[in-house]
């Protein structure tokens, strides 16, 4: 039968999208929706990808990836992949069909996935989500079979395979949604494929698995009819593949930023961008496009809880559009943001220390302090710190001075009154009391340095951490800094920090390295280190922010920013230290600092409140 082509859009949003379509767009891959769950991906000089491929009779052997959902019939075929693969085919599997595959391919590379699994995949990058059933049990969550949201120069297509709407779609965005019509096997209702839709804020939403087991002709328009007004819809794709566009020429300059309102106050979301030729704007709170919101700002006036949720906007210019980030809007008693934790991973030297530094403005500061090593194991992680110890240093009376130390946490009977203050921390628990792993909690006042070393000397990797252990009170950690070996891939410096409250905060964070050598005398400096803030959200971790050259565009703002908070200067606006100054949502951030180039050296990575 022939695949016909169906836009299901009413008479006048089809006439808005004919007047804003994008003229002379890149074409990033085209995405063919087959029969039953088979989706069959060409990317714009890359590989060729499919996606649980069924029922497909020729042999074209022209497979580059193959990635299936679960093993049940209809999704995983070893005759058809027979047909597709060729001699360097991968295939990508969750756990339960991954032993037919190497009994029939034994000779071909196959990765078992579970959800949340990161892949690179010929340079195309692939994310694994759940897929599981609530009110039926064909799918037990316990199978970990996956979704996949596969990331297409820029465009994200996410097959769901046969799921139920579950709430991890709240976590992750696609632009295009492909979702099982259901009523059997799958989805309870069509009416939950299109609330799906919705929950990955899609721009793009067509039905797969209908016209055999389950889902009808009618289910599929019905799905198809009701999304048309919120975004684009087919029932099925072109014989020649439906375009995945984007626009290489949209530059949004200022993102969205989460924002807490007050009941009945009032707020604005903006968005800073360029673009060739005409920029249109479309805003869309959970996934809907807002009526009338079509402006580079929106405004939301007498806040209610209506006006709370996840908003974004998409940016088109004459080459395409482009998906700003997403901003979170809350509509509750502000509560302001704060520093509240500070976690650093990097591989001790023999006996030289990895230091941490903790400024508590406003009085004393109860905090937490740990040195993790031989725990570390237990998430995985390879060379270890054998026995790391602890020393809180200050300064007193002039003369730098041990104030505090801590070797094996647990010693003495301290496990019980630690593990408390780790649970009322957020911190993760050290399940052994006999571990050599080092904890402690102190007070500190002022500016506090933590010395973590080897014991023994031996080096390995650790783990240095500092909590606030005192959330509720009026003093703040207004500085966490580290300074380590900034190396490449798994020595790469990372900080991750904490911000508590409802309300975004502004920051200042910095990577140095030239600075180090040319003010303070140290060797070895990294020579041009960069700075990347992801934000880890709802299991993924996104680039929020980077800077390579901190007076790139224009010194006297960041100095004045290094003024506010007491941050020494950087004299020569053409040192390559690099710095940022954000405002964040409340949330769990890291800040990755590095070498361009690949090149190593010693850094020292910073985060300061600002006022």
């Amino acid at each position: 039968m022939q695949l016909r082509f169906r836009w299901n859009i009413s008479a006048s949003l089809l006439l808005a999208l004919a007047a804003a379509a994008p003229l002379g767009a890149r074409v990033v891959g085209r995405l063919y929706a087959m029969n039953q769950a088979t989706v069959k991906i060409e990317v714009t000089g890359g590989p060729i990808i499919y996606i649980d491929p069924t029922g497909i009779t020729t042999s074209p052997a022209d497979a580059d990836f193959i990635l299936l959902t679960h093993n049940h019939g209809d999704h995983q075929s070893t005759a058809v992949i027979g047909r597709l693969r060729k001699a360097t085919t991968v295939l990508v599997s969750s756990p339960p069909g991954v032993p037919a595959l190497q009994t029939a391919f034994p000779e071909t590379t196959i990765h078992a996935v579970t959800p949340g699994a990161r892949l690179t995949l010929g340079g195309v990058e692939v994310e694994t989500v759940a897929m599981y059933n609530i009110a039926r049990n064909n799918h037990p969550r316990a199978m970990n079979f996956v979704g996949y949201v596969v990331n297409v120069g820029g465009v994200r297509v996410y097959h769901a395979g046969d799921t139920e709407r579950i709430p991890e779609m709240r976590t992750f965005a696609a632009d295009v949604a492909m979702l099982p019509l259901g009523q059997v096997f799958t989805m309870v209702s069509v009416q939950d494929a299109i609330a799906a839709a919705l929950d990955v804020r899609a721009r793009i939403a067509i039905p797969i698995h209908w016209g055999n087991a389950e889902g009808t002709l009618a289910d599929a328009t019905l799905f198809a009819n009701t999304l048309s007004s919120r975004m684009q819809t087919m029932i099925r794709t072109p014989d020649e593949g439906f375009a995945l566009e984007v626009s290489e020429t949209v530059a949004i300059a200022e993102q969205p930023a989460s924002q807490t309102v007050a009941p009945g106050g009032s707020t604005a979301l903006s968005i800073q961008a360029t673009g060739t030729g005409t920029v249109r704007y479309q805003w869309r709170r959970n996934g809907e496009a807002m009526v009338g919101a079509t402006g580079a700002s929106l405004a939301i006036a007498r806040a209610s809880a209506d006006d709370a949720g996840d908003y974004e906007v998409i940016v088109t210019d004459a080459n395409g559009p482009l998906r700003s980030r997403m901003a979170r809007v809350a509509v509750a008693p502000p509560v302001p943001g704060r520093l509240v934790n500070l976690s650093v991973r990097a591989p001790l030297r023999g006996s030289a220390p990895l230091i941490v530094g903790a400024v508590a403005a406003g009085g004393n500061k109860p905090v937490l302090v740990r040195g993790i090593g031989p725990t570390l194991a237990a998430f995985g992680v390879q060379g270890a710190a054998a026995d790391p110890r602890i020393e809180v240093h200050a300064d007193v009376s002039g003369r730098d001075t041990v104030v505090a130390a801590n070797n094996d946490w647990g010693a003495g009977g301290a496990a019980a009154g630690l593990r408390t203050a780790f649970a009322a921390s957020g911190a993760f628990d050290l399940p052994d009391a006999n571990s050599r792993d080092a904890a402690l909690v102190t007070t500190i006042t002022g500016a506090r340095t933590v010395h973590v070393a080897d014991a023994a000397g031996s080096g390995g990797v650790a783990l240095v951490e500092v909590y606030d252990a005192d959330l509720a009170g009026s003093t703040r950690l207004a500085n966490l800094s580290a300074r380590s070996f900034a190396g490449t891939g798994d020595a790469t410096l990372i900080a991750g920090f904490v911000v508590s409250g409802n309300v975004p905060r502004r920051l200042l964070i910095r990577g140095v390295g030239p600075r180090l050598a040319a003010g303070f005398g140290v060797t070895g400096a990294l020579a041009d280190p960069k700075i990347e803030l992801y934000l880890s959200e709802g299991g993924r971790s996104t680039l929020f922010a980077a800077n390579d050259n901190w007076a790139e565009t224009g010194a006297a703002p960041v100095r004045a920013a290094f003024a506010s908070t007491g941050a020494f200067d950087f004299p020569d606006a053409s040192s390559r230290d690099a710095a940022l100054v954000v405002t964040v949502p409340a949330g769990a951030f890291t800040a990755q600092v590095s070498g361009v180039g690949g090149t190593t050296g010693e850094a020292l990575i910073e985060v300061y409140e600002l006022p």
